[in-house]
């Protein structure tokens, strides 16, 4: 039986011609007449064969988004950012252990009092016979060394990916058997606290321990300029006075929990100093760097004699050929208790302090271009040196 879709009059007929009004029928048409239930069941049959092939879309796309957004989203540092701060240190750094698993690696030395992690990074083999370690940002207001320490460190790993040489040696060539360690901020509280004044700090209990650590020193939280130049951690301990290198007979100007220059109740008694001092013990560094501002000077000496006297000399000459820095020796007219020092004295490390910048500190940002271009091939003359 056939049905006219004009008329509606069903009949039997070969010709596909309606025999009460004449229309002609087409074979779908004849088709669908004798199944009536088939359009209702090809829709439904789509609509069960779409549902999963649009989730199964959503899924591959939100995969793809998520590796595409950490492979090309860009990099805060290489914006050169009027200040660089802990956050943007910790959102680099996520995106650097996507882009450079296989050399890059990253983890905490511990927290911080303000709750705050102290990042550490290593680049190479970790277990290499070769080590050294680059540090920055020990002292608060010093903060444009994080800067430069981890444009240091993505450089450096541009090249590596690249396949680049430096000179005549390529960049897979200078990691042989090597790890480099870097910390780009050691002290993260107390730049947090530079940069940001009162916004920069996390917890209830480093406000009120600010709050009486500006008692002590006879200022106020509200000027500003005390806390911009804030140089120690968030317990008032200035680090780069912490170490067990004439600590001892240092007697610091403070005496108290201040925002410089306290040198603590004990060599290593703060998290940040403990770190570094724990990580050295452990790694056995052939050399080691660290950066401070200002003065475009490079401290080098503490005493050694003999063959450390000169290997630190000659470590020392390679870069200050590299950076145009002069050298400084005269380390008495410094205070002592720094980590070059203890590195120097207490494990026979062949070790600086480079200062970048001039003037004022905190360091104005203007100066970075030219801090970068003075130490953008630091690591790689150090490397030429072991």
């Amino acid at each position: 039986m056939k049905k006219c879709s004009s008329c509606g009059a069903t009949y039997n007929d070969s010709t596909n011609f309606c025999s009460s009004c004449g229309t002609r029928l087409t074979a779908v048409s004849a088709q669908r007449s004798r199944h009536p239930g088939h359009k209702k069941k090809q829709h439904r049959l789509v609509g069960r064969l779409a549902v999963p092939a649009v989730v199964l879309i959503l899924v591959l796309s939100t995969v793809f988004i998520f590796f595409c957004r950490k492979e090309y989203k860009p990099l805060i540092i290489d914006h050169n950012p009027s200040i660089y701060t802990y956050e943007d240190l910790v959102s680099d750094t996520d995106l650097l252990k996507s882009r450079y698993s296989s050399v890059f690696s990253a983890d905490s030395l511990g927290e911080t009092a303000d709750g705050r992690q102290i990042l550490h990074f290593i680049i190479g083999n970790e277990d290499a016979s070769r080590k050294i370690l680059v540090n920055g940002g020990i002292h608060a207001r010093e903060y444009i060394t994080c800067q430069l320490v981890m444009k240091q460190t993505v450089s450096f790993l541009k090249h590596i990916k690249s396949g680049d040489s430096y000179g005549d040696i390529s960049y897979k060539d200078l990691l042989q058997d090597t790890a480099i360690h870097v910390i780009c901020m050691v002290n993260p509280d107390g730049v947090s606290i530079s940069q940001q004044g009162l916004d920069g700090v996390q917890t209830d209990t480093v406000r009120k321990n600010l709050e009486q650590i500006s008692q002590m020193d006879g200022a106020s939280l509200s000027d500003n300029d005390y806390l911009e130049q804030w140089k120690s951690n968030a317990n008032g301990v200035d680090l780069n006075r912490n170490f067990d290198a004439l600590w001892d007979s240092y007697a610091d100007p403070a005496g108290h929990p201040s925002a410089d220059h306290y040198k603590g109740t004990a060599p290593g008694c703060e998290a940040e100093s403990n770190a570094l001092i724990q990580l050295t013990l452990q790694e056995h560094f052939s050399r080691t760097i660290s950066y401070h501002t200002q003065g475009d000077v490079i401290y080098w000496y503490f005493g050694q004699e003999g063959s450390l006297y000169d290997q630190t000399l000659s470590f020392a000459n390679t870069i200050a050929a590299a950076t145009g820095y002069p050298l400084d020796a005269d380390y008495q007219a410094l205070d002592p208790a720094g980590y070059k020092d203890w590195a120097i004295l207490s494990q026979r490390i062949p070790s600086l302090t480079i200062e970048v910048g001039t003037g004022d500190t905190p360091v104005s940002p203007d100066q970075f271009e030219t801090i970068w271009e003075e130490n953008q091939f630091v690591w790689e003359e150090m490397l030429k040196t072991l």
